[in-house]
């Protein structure tokens, strides 16, 4: 056993020390043990086996020691494969050309790359960029007032130790601001102001001036965005900065005054005041008032729209006032809110700036009376010629009975050479009212119709919840009437006053005021339609038998004039249907617009975009045909049946309409055939 532990020893041994095999490049290379392999001493005692034997001496012995060491050593050196390696040759293996050159440029960036940023670092070293050094700040106020003139100031400076280039500054104004000027003036219209280089420690500003027009705490914000390239940098930087004022009042104020009670049907008046309490002069000021959809604003000649006023300029300090004034309807009752708006404007903008209300109470007077034109009691337009039918309804809602009532209905008509445009001597009125006329000025007159008890018994006393109605029939008159006038728009207008003498409780002298009704005239569009055989200076523009016969064919030519003066009219539209047994010829004239046969409807069309006032007539003429049957035989034709036309009146925005009565073979007007259209 202790042979083979000392063995065991002796393996242990030779793994340690065994030779290392290791690469360089691709050749193999042995590297010599560094330590031999300790043999025995002369004594020792050798396992040979599993027989122990003692140390051998001599020659013999000798060889049997190089016989071992040399085993032992062909046992370290040998390969993975078990083989003896051949260690008479070393092999080297041929590099790749390309790989050596990948490799040699791979290791001459990197160094390159490594000198520069140690040349950066070392020779860069006190100019380092950051960019926490460019200041740009808006000196600004913290609050302003509405209307108030105001300056902002944009300060830049360059802090840092390397120029800036491409410098510019964008500014974005506040939505509420009205630019007045800038020093210097920006480089384009979107606000950008192109400031080039900026050296290291320079500085500069821009000066924006204006004037606020936000309402009563509003935030106005101003941003300023400033863009650059450092020196030896290629990206864009940017500053970004912004400001904000609050408007907290404005210098505009302004206030609605009435009474506290209204009744209906009432003129009542209304004051505005409006004061600039700043100390410049503020101009462009509009003001507004927003009235109950039950109020009828009573317009002023010369205001440009209604309950709405500019004033072009407010001198600082002194109050100025606007009257106006107006009606609730007959419907109206209780509390009713008024709001006035003041602010400024600039182009199509409002800067509402102030506004305030006004309420006030709407009492039903102790009469209610209603007027009404043609069926309703709506503003209108009106022709020439047209029949007016007015009633005038009246009732008691006092809880007593009303006596001594006057009812008076009151016309203000477009005047000339003291005349209005209503015929009285039309005039139609059961009740016999008293009629009469005022000239108010050279333009406009006054005509009343009064009725009281001495025409209407009821007056006397009209007990509570009475109600009646007075009827009565007026005119317009012709247009020939006021060729002469020089004038192109017409109107009249018309209101019911109601005056009660005394009630059931003593109160006296109470007048009340009905709804008013305005209309305005059209203008003079009208229609001629004729059908012909010869024209105006006896030339024949038919053909075939006239009178016509039966089973022959003729020719006859149907005229559409149409004359106009006062008010352009746009989209006229002429048209009207032929009898079945009329045929198209499609053979036309025409001087403006366009005509067109409907194959289907058998209706002929004109139309026209607008026929303005310097083209006062205009016409189309077109050929039409018949050949008489058997059945026709001692009868007269109609050629066409009736005639409509149709246009917009430009100035009155009212529809025009007009008609023309069916045209026949007798040719009514046509002085060479007329007379002639009962078939043979």
């Amino acid at each position: 056993m202790a042979g083979k532990k000392e063995k065991k020893k002796i393996t242990k041994s030779r793994v340690t020390k065994k030779a290392v095999s290791i690469k360089i490049g691709e050749a193999k290379m042995i590297e010599a043990p560094k330590e031999m392999v300790e043999l025995p001493a002369a004594k020792e005692e050798k396992m040979i086996g599993d027989v122990r034997r003692p140390a051998l001496h001599g020659k013999k012995d000798k060889r049997l020691e190089k016989k071992e060491l040399e085993k032992e050593l062909k046992e370290i050196y040998k390969d993975q494969d078990g083989e003896n390696a051949d260690m008479s040759r070393i092999y080297h293996k041929k590099r790749s050309k390309l790989k050596r050159f990948v490799v040699g440029a791979l290791i001459f960036f990197v160094g390159a790359a490594a000198l520069s940023w140690a040349g950066f670092f070392f020779f860069g070293r006190g100019r380092a960029f950051s960019g926490e050094n460019v200041i740009l700040e808006i000196v600004s106020p913290d609050t302003a007032a509405g209307g108030e003139a105001i300056q902002f100031f944009i300060k830049y400076k360059n802090n840092e130790t390397v120029p800036l280039g491409q410098a510019e500054i964008s500014v974005r104004l506040p939505s509420d601001f009205s630019l007045n000027g800038t020093e210097p003036a920006p480089s384009s219209e979107e606000n950008i102001w192109k400031i080039g280089s900026i050296a290291a420690g320079k500085e500069g500003e821009i000066k924006i001036s204006g004037t606020f027009f936000g309402a009563e705490e509003s935030l106005q914000t101003l941003q300023a965005v400033l863009t650059y390239k450092p020196a030896d940098f290629n990206s864009e930087f940017q500053k970004v900065t912004t400001a904000v004022t609050k408007i907290e009042n404005s210098f505009l104020e302004v206030s609605l005054s009435g009474p506290e009670r209204i009744l209906t049907n009432k003129e009542t008046p209304f004051k505005i005041k409006y004061k600039n309490i700043g100390e410049a002069a503020l101009q462009g000021i509009k003001i507004s008032v927003i009235a109950p959809v039950d109020f009828s604003f009573k317009e002023k000649q010369g205001e440009k729209e209604v309950m709405s006023w500019e004033v072009l300029e407010a001198a600082p300090g002194g109050e100025q006032e606007i009257d106006f004034s107006g009606s609730f309807g007959p419907q109206a009752e209780g509390e009713r809110e008024f709001k006035v708006q003041i602010g400024f404007m600039k182009g199509d903008k409002f800067y509402l700036q102030k506004e305030n209300f006004f309420k006030t109470d709407v009492l039903i007077g102790a009469i209610l009376p209603t007027l009404i034109l043609n069926g309703d009691s709506k503003d209108r337009a009106m022709n020439f010629g047209d029949t007016l039918n007015y009633a005038i309804v009246y009732q008691n809602k006092d809880k007593t009975d009303l006596s001594d009532i006057e009812i008076k209905i009151v016309f203000e008509s477009t005047s000339r050479n003291n005349k209005m445009i209503l015929d009285w001597a039309a005039l139609k009125d059961d009740l016999d009212g008293v009629v009469l006329g005022t000239q108010l000025s050279p333009e406009l007159r006054q005509g009343t119709i009064t009725w009281t008890k001495r025409q209407i018994s009821k007056l006397t006393s009209l007990a509570p919840g009475v109600e009646e109605t007075i009827n009565f029939q007026l005119r317009i008159k012709p247009f020939s009437e006021f060729q002469d006038w020089g004038i192109k728009d017409f109107e009249v207008k018309s209101f019911v006053e109601v005056k009660i003498g005394k009630n059931g409780e003593g109160v006296t002298e109470e007048t009340i005021q009905s709804n008013a009704i305005t209309f305005k005239i059209n203008s003079d569009l009208k229609l001629q339609t004729e059908a012909r055989y010869f024209n105006d200076d006896n030339i024949a523009v038919g053909s075939g038998p006239l009178p016509p016969k039966v089973g022959e064919t003729t020719a006859y030519r149907i005229f559409w004039d149409v004359t106009n003066s006062l008010h352009e009219v746009t989209g006229l539209k002429v048209s009207a249907a032929l009898p079945e047994n009329i045929k198209w010829s499609n053979k036309h004239e025409i001087t403006a617009g366009e005509l067109k046969f409907d194959e289907a409807t058998h209706e002929v069309t004109w139309t026209l975009n607008r026929m303005p006032l310097d083209v006062n007539a205009l016409g189309v003429n077109f050929e039409v045909t018949v050949a008489p049957t058997a059945a026709e035989r001692g009868k007269l034709l109609t050629l066409l049946l009736g005639t409509n036309l149709t246009a917009i009146d430009k100035s009155t925005g009212a529809i025009i309409a007009k008609a023309g009565e069916a045209l026949t073979s007798n040719l009514d007007g046509d002085p060479g055939a007329e007379g002639k259209g009962v078939v043979r």
